[in-house]
Parts: C-alpha cells; sequence; structure tokens
C-alpha cells in the first residue's frame, strides 16, 4: 500500500514538472497592431482560438494608433525593446527595411509559396533589390462610388475615362453639383497618390527603372501631370474633400475614392440602399480602344524586426496573419459586429471570401486585379513632397505645369541620389 502511495505521488510531481516545464517553455512573442475596438477583439480572439490553439505560440498584443506606429518603432528599436511583429502602411517599409529596422524575408521558408497568393502588383511597396521587407494585409485600392438614382435622373453614365469625367464634371456644375477625387494619405503622399493612376495608365513609372533617379521629366509623365492638374484647375475639382454627406445629399454624386470609404457609406446612409453602386476608377483610352483603368491605392502589412530573438515564432505568425484562412474568417467575423465593418485582403481570393454582394464582386475583383502601388525607391518619399510642391504650385499659384513638374524632377533626383550615398553601405548587403 505504502510503495503504491509513494509510486502515485512521484508520478504526480512527474506530471506537475512536466506541466510546469512546458508553460515556462511556451515561447511568447510581442506582435504590436493598429486594430482596435471591435475589430481589435475579433483580431485577439481569432489568434487566440486559432493561431496559439494550432501553435502553442503566445502573442502578446499591444495596439499601437496607426499614425504614431513609424516613431513608435524607431524609438522601441534605439531603446533596445521592439516587438517582433508590427503592423506598418505599406509606403514605410523599404526606409525602415534599408535603415536595418526590418528583417529581410528572402529566405524564410514558403515565401515564394506565401507571396504567390497575392496579387503581385502589390509587392511593389514590400520589395527593394531582393530584399523583402514585409507581406501584404489589408489591401486599399481606389475606385468609383456613384448613385443610380442621380445619374438617372440627369440621363448620364457613370464614367469609364478621364474624358467622360470632365464631360459629366461640366454637366454637374450647371446643376450646382460636383465630382470628388481624392487619395487617402498624409499631406505627403496626396498628391502622389492622387498622379500615379494617369502615370501607370500611360504605361510608364515615376522613378527610373535602376531606381537611382525621379522620372516625373519623362514626357508621358509629364504629359500624365498635365491631365491631373487640369481636373483642379481647369474644372475645378474640389480640392478638399466635401465629406460624405455630400454623397448622400446628392450634391457629390459621383466620390473617387478608396475601398474603406465603403463601411462608412452603408452604415451612415441605410436610406441610399439600393440608390449607389460601384464601378472601377476612370481609365485612359490605349490606342486598340481598350481602357486602361489601373488604380493605386497603399496597405496595412506584417513585417518582423532586424532584433527580434524569436524570428521563427514571428514568421509563423505573420504567414498565418496573410493566410487566406485567416483574412477570409477575419472579413466574415468584423462584418457580423453591429459595425458591419468590410476589410479588403490582398490574397487573389480575397474577394470570394469577403461578405461582397454578388452583384459587385466582379468590379471588386478587377479593382484588386488593376491596382498597382507605388514602387518603393530609397529616398523615393522626397518624390512624394516634390510632387505635392509641384501641384500646389500650378493649381494654387498658377505656375506652369511643365516647368514645375520638371522642377520637381530635378529635385527628386538630387535627394534620392543623397540619399543612396548615405545608405551605399546598408544597400550594398541586400
Amino acid at each position: 500500500m505504502y510503495q503504491k502511495r509513494k509510486i502515485s505521488i512521484v508520478i504526480s510531481l512527474m506530471l506537475v514538472t512536466l506541466l510546469s516545464t512546458s508553460i515556462f517553455a511556451a515561447e511568447k512573442i510581442t506582435v504590436w497592431t493598429w486594430y482596435d475596438g471591435v475589430l481589435g477583439q475579433v483580431f485577439k480572439q481569432l489568434v487566440k482560438d486559432d493561431f496559439e490553439a494550432k501553435t502553442g505560440i503566445i502573442v502578446d498584443l499591444v495596439t499601437v494608433p496607426v499614425a504614431d506606429m513609424n516613431n513608435k518603432l524607431l524609438l522601441s528599436v534605439l531603446g533596445g525593446d521592439a516587438p517582433d511583429v508590427v503592423e506598418l502602411y505599406s509606403n514605410q517599409i523599404v526606409e525602415l527595411g534599408v535603415r536595418g529596422a526590418l528583417e529581410n524575408l528572402k529566405d524564410k521558408p514558403n515565401l515564394n509559396k506565401t507571396l504567390e497568393q497575392m496579387h503581385p502588383g502589390l509587392m511593389r511597396q514590400l520589395t527593394y533589390k531582393s530584399a523583402v521587407f514585409a507581406l501584404p494585409g489589408e489591401a486599399n485600392w481606389t475606385w468609383t462610388y456613384y448613385r443610380k438614382d442621380i445619374l438617372a435622373e440627369v440621363g448620364a453614365e457613370v464614367p469609364k475615362t478621364w474624358d467622360e469625367l470632365t464631360a459629366l464634371s461640366t454637366k454637374f456644375k450647371a446643376r450646382k453639383m460636383d465630382i470628388y477625387y481624392d487619395y487617402q494619405g498624409d499631406a505627403a503622399t496626396r498628391s502622389t497618390g492622387r498622379l500615379l493612376p494617369f502615370v501607370f495608365q500611360k504605361g510608364t513609372d515615376i522613378y527610373s527603372a535602376d531606381g537611382t533617379k525621379s522620372n516625373l521629366d519623362d514626357p508621358e509623365v509629364i504629359k500624365a501631370f498635365k491631365e491631373f492638374v487640369s481636373l483642379f484647375k481647369d474644372y475645378k475639382l474640389p480640392l478638399e474633400d466635401p465629406g460624405y454627406q455630400t454623397f448622400v445629399d446628392g450634391s457629390t454624386p459621383i466620390q473617387i475614392y478608396q475601398n474603406w470609404y465603403y463601411s462608412l457609406f452603408e452604415r451612415s446612409a441605410p436610406q441610399l440602399a439600393g440608390k449607389w453602386d460601384l464601378a472601377e476608377m476612370p481609365g485612359t483610352k490605349r490606342k486598340d480602344g481598350t481602357i486602361d483603368r489601373t488604380n493605386t491605392g497603399k496597405m496595412l502589412t506584417w513585417a518582423m524586426t532586424a532584433s527580434s530573438k524569436k524570428k521563427d515564432a514571428a514568421w509563423k505568425f505573420m504567414q498565418w496573419a496573410v493566410s487566406p484562412e485567416f483574412t477570409g474568417k477575419f472579413s466574415k467575423l468584423t462584418y457580423e459586429t453591429p459595425e458591419k465593418w468590410r476589410l479588403f485582403f490582398s490574397t487573389k481570393d480575397a474577394i470570394e471570401k469577403s461578405p461582397f454582394p454578388d452583384a459587385q464582386k466582379d468590379v471588386a475583383r478587377k479593382a484588386l486585379a488593376n491596382c498597382v502601388m507605388q514602387r518603393a525607391i530609397v529616398g523615393g518619399y522626397v518624390a512624394d513632397r516634390y510632387v505635392d510642391f509641384a501641384f500646389n504650385s500650378v493649381v494654387l499659384q498658377n505656375a506652369n505645369p511643365e516647368d514645375a513638374i520638371k522642377k520637381a524632377a530635378k529635385d527628386s533626383t538630387t535627394e534620392i541620389q543623397r540619399k543612396l550615398k548615405e545608405f551605399n553601405r546598408m544597400i550594398s548587403k541586400l
């Protein structure tokens, strides 16, 4: 009897030891995310029920406002307490990567398989030379919201080209109505974001092919810039966002904007159900008569810090966070919340897994497939700044468009080459 009790105690102690060991051995990573509120609750639950349950990796989720993420990350890197994984805007990625703050993912297992799930046009902001610094998460593309009832009332169709848009703008002005065209970004990227579709639709880019200088003085880019500024200088499209209420009241019945606006219209104006619809953004007619409707946008991405001590676990999380399985569940569950969030992801099957009305899925597929992100180069952010200067000088100060954009090209090239020289040592390691 005593012997049996002794054996039982020993076994119990061994089990306790094993359990304690497993608890203490559980790997833990820190992840910074912008998801908060209802979105944060759903995200946290999925992390717990799906990722943690499957991998045994514990995730310490820290919510950081997206506007503060970049600066806070730099401070944490300098302070030696950076997270393992961070959610960043796509236009921040390459600059942080070249500076050594982000891990180069190019040799991570199953990277190619992961990237095959994504639309190729979305990776332009996340790669530099052979380096891959992030994976795409939520994708924002640009398209047209329009009031079907008002277009029917004025006897017009949603514009397929920029020429059709300007003609309709004149017609709207006579009725004290307007068209709004914008790009969601900070002050420095706004003008470039609006210019890029014109540039891409002409088959060119704002940087040279080798990424060493500006291409803003290319004849096709100059032509694109002139067409772009003409919308605001000659056709007087609003410079500032008139707000969604003007879409609701019908004074701005066409708004070309990014996809996140969808939830706002849907939640805030249920009385408009069935009265508005979506179309691809206007395009440029090719020589063969087809219309190039390339749009642009930006993304929320997942990146790994170079200082992470748990890179294998961090990589597993990143792969999970961009997988069709997770993004499909996240889209479904967030739409089922009272806020009816519609989240848009970067995977090729994102539209099929999203709660989009079937009637709009074809437009969404085309818009996502035609979304091309601004290519990332070292010092590329200065081009944004100088394009904005050029835009303001033409529209607000009546400068000559060609002179303005050529000056932007010269100033951008100077800064890009200065940055290339500054980071040459780091670039050579990529």
